[in-house]
């Protein structure tokens, strides 16, 4: 099951003198016929600040159940892994990917959490997240 997000730099926005950073996300269902996964339809932030995208799971299912698996494509580039998460013991992040992209669990929200901190223009692109029961950042 995958779930996308869209994060986009507006360099020059009227009136500020500074871009911004804005997170979109499209309204998206799981591969599967039902609905598992859910997520937020815009975010905006200015460059230099934090991004958080959201993995929200249905009520029927438990985040604590699962693993997320977080994915970026830039405009005209392949998907690429950027970070598994399942706890603070079991995660996985690839030494090319910067420390300002993290994962966390909301418990109370039932979701994973991808942070972006400092958002930068090389942010631009399509977010995915995907969920397995079991590691699978291997």
């Amino acid at each position: 099951m995958a779930l996308g997000f869209v994060i986009l730099l507006l360099v020059g926005t009227a009136g500020t003198g500074k871009g911004r950073v804005a997170v979109l996300a499209d309204a998206g269902e799981a591969c599967q016929a039902q609905q598992v996964l859910t997520q937020p339809t815009t975010v905006l932030v200015l460059p230099g600040q934090t991004a958080l995208l959201s993995c929200t799971l249905s009520p029927q299912y438990n985040i604590t159940d699962f693993g997320i698996t977080w994915y970026q494509q830039r405009p005209g580039q392949a998907l690429r892994y950027l970070l598994y998460y399942n706890s603070e013991y079991d995660n996985h992040r690839p030494a090319r990917i910067p420390d300002r992209f993290f994962a966390t669990k909301d418990l109370a929200r039932n979701a994973c959490i991808l942070s972006i901190m400092d958002a930068q223009e090389e942010d631009n692109g399509r977010y995915y997240c995907s969920l397995s029961s079991t590691n699978s950042w291997l």
